[in-house]
């Protein structure tokens, strides 16, 4: 019984070391830009700590752009979940706090990358 309890104790630690660093598993998340076309933030899994900013240009009918961003995922504390921060060429910065009981996000401010600003909400789409 100590033992299961022992490598249950030493997964978990693991677990929690490697979400220190980043996800797990891909994430997405979505958002609209100010011309209403979806913004997808993709996020690589662990130990990577990149990701890609893709705009679809589904209602401007535009072509599809991305962008490559660095994040870092603080040490959780508490029950909330941590801030996601974004790192942008060109020094632009986006914080991202979520709601630990829904998949709601809310960025701490507004990034413009080539013609297109973000709206302040996403929605986590897959974990």
């Amino acid at each position: 019984m100590f033992g299961n309890l022992t490598i249950a104790f030493i997964l978990f630690a693991i677990t929690g070391s490697a979400m220190a660093d980043g996800y797990l598993h891909p994430v997405v998340m979505t958002g609209v830009t100010e011309m209403a076309d979806t913004a997808e933030l993709h996020f690589d899994p662990a130990p990577k700590d990149t990701g890609t900013l893709v705009i679809l240009g589904d209602h401007t009918k535009t072509p599809k752009q991305s962008y490559a961003f660095v994040y870092s995922v603080p040490t959780p504390r508490g029950e909330a979940d941590p801030p996601v921060n974004l790192d942008f060429s060109g020094k632009q910065k986006l914080t991202i706090l979520c709601d630990p009981r829904s998949d709601n996000c809310m960025s701490t401010g507004y990034v413009t990358l080539g013609a297109a600003t973000f709206s302040m909400l996403w929605k986590v789409t897959q974990r």
